[in-house]
């Protein structure tokens, strides 16, 4: 009896509990309704787009050319500067008045334009070589010198200026006193005329002359040219470019300045 009373006692007390329970919970108020509406919703700040800046486009990069190479002179003429002191032209038409050189000491104490002196005595030892006797006879003269010579030729043709013109220089027209020019012989060849074309060394010379920048400054069949006659021992200095195309196309050195003007 005291086991039955006891467990209607508990079952009562749970009831209790359950009821107890539901009530709590239905005193208990609503969640809240966290949604808010349209009108209370801030949209964030979204930052308006940059507008984009129109790039100058970058210049495109010159093409690299290839220089076209210098046309080559007409005719096939050097490139040279003629006004250079190595293409001084001396002659009846153009005096160079008292003019002198820049001077070095050669063999026989001759004198010669300093400039081109190597060249001469690199010539004239080249002959020597080849097994040949050279004499120079002549290389730089003064002013002075060639008047002295010039009226001495004047008296032997009896006063006939234009024939020794034709055979020594008028003082200030001789290519001697350019400083540019020698006359070479055979030292056991005493003459100095036309004849000298014969011997061994002249036929030497004037075959190698243009490799050490030297001409045959009169040569035969250009007298009226040069107003000279033919002088197969005088040789002038013009450097080794106009040289070889003065002896290779046979012009005297009046022809061959003329091509410039």
């Amino acid at each position: 009896m005291a086991k039955k009373i006891l467990f209607a006692v508990l079952v009562l007390a749970l009831a209790a509990v359950l009821v107890f329970v539901l009530i709590s919970r239905q005193k208990q108020p609503s969640s809240p309704d966290y949604r808010s509406s349209e009108s209370e919703i801030v949209s964030p700040s979204v930052p308006s787009p940059t507008p984009e800046v129109e790039k100058t486009p970058e210049p495109m990069p010159e093409p690299t050319l290839t220089p076209e190479p210098e046309p080559e002179p007409e005719n096939g003429l050097p490139d040279i500067d003629i006004s250079s002191w190595e293409y001084l032209l001396v002659n009846a038409e153009h005096s160079i008045g008292d003019y002198v050189p820049e001077l070095s000491a050669l063999e026989g104490g001759h004198l010669f334009d300093s400039r081109a002196l190597a060249q001469l005595e690199q010539f004239i030892a080249a002959a020597r070589d080849a097994g040949h006797s050279v004499f120079l006879s002549s290389a730089y003269r003064s002013y002075s010198e060639q008047e002295y010579l010039f009226n001495r030729k004047v008296s032997q043709y009896g006063g006939n200026e234009a024939v020794a013109a034709t055979i020594v220089a008028r003082p200030g027209t001789s290519e001697h006193q350019s400083g540019l020019s020698c006359d070479i012989t055979d030292r056991y060849y005493e003459l100095k005329d036309a004849s000298l074309e014969n011997t061994a060394l002249f036929k030497w010379m004037s075959e190698h002359c243009a490799e050490f920048g030297f001409i045959l400054r009169y040569p035969s069949g250009k007298e009226e040219i040069t107003g000279v006659i033919y002088e197969p021992w005088h040789f002038r200095y013009v450097g080794v470019e106009a040289a070889t195309y003065i002896v290779e196309n046979d012009l005297c050195l009046e022809e061959f300045l003329a091509f410039y003007e």
